[in-house]
């Protein structure tokens, strides 16, 4: 899997964003990893195995790496993208500084390898890029979904 993912992400792509006095919804990110740097506290995940969130402190100087939504789909479910936010503190300016890591933006994601695909483990999403990905967030503009479920596929035993 690492000689397909240096390829991948050889010819891909970063986006970096710089964010002040912003809070963010619950989301999880599109791409393959972010690496997030934080000013103040005002950073929540969520974890996975109960839904709840929780409070990442700020440590200065420490990146915080979130596993994105190509990696979910890459590992066929083996590895979650993270679920976070970002809380307004009214109290204390916060800057965010992210760089977030992804494939080209018509590269078609799918599980990474034929060994995490089996008939026990069958293959959990369909194929997408960062062009559907822009094309789900047009759509669905009004209501808060995470893309990654529109990519699930549902199998009868389910």
């Amino acid at each position: 899997m690492v000689s397909y993912l240096e390829e991948k992400l050889e010819n891909g792509m970063q986006h970096r964003l710089r964010a002040g006095a912003v809070g963010l919804a619950s989301h999880s990110d599109y791409g393959f990893i972010t690496i997030l740097l934080q000013s103040s506290p005002g950073l929540e995940v969520m974890r996975h195995h109960d839904d709840a969130w929780t409070a990442v402190p700020a440590v200065s100087g420490a990146l915080h790496v979130h596993v994105g939504d190509t990696l979910e789909v890459l590992s066929n479910g083996q590895l979650k993208s993270l679920v976070h936010r970002a809380i307004l503190n009214p109290d204390e300016s916060r800057i965010s500084i992210a760089s977030i890591h992804g494939l080209s933006v018509d590269e078609k994601v799918r599980c990474a390898q034929e060994e995490l695909v089996s008939e026990q483990s069958p293959e959990m999403y369909r194929g997408s890029s960062f062009h559907d990905f822009l094309g789900f967030l047009a759509s669905n503009i009004d209501s808060y979904k995470r893309s990654i479920e529109s990519l699930k596929i549902h199998h009868r035993d389910e």
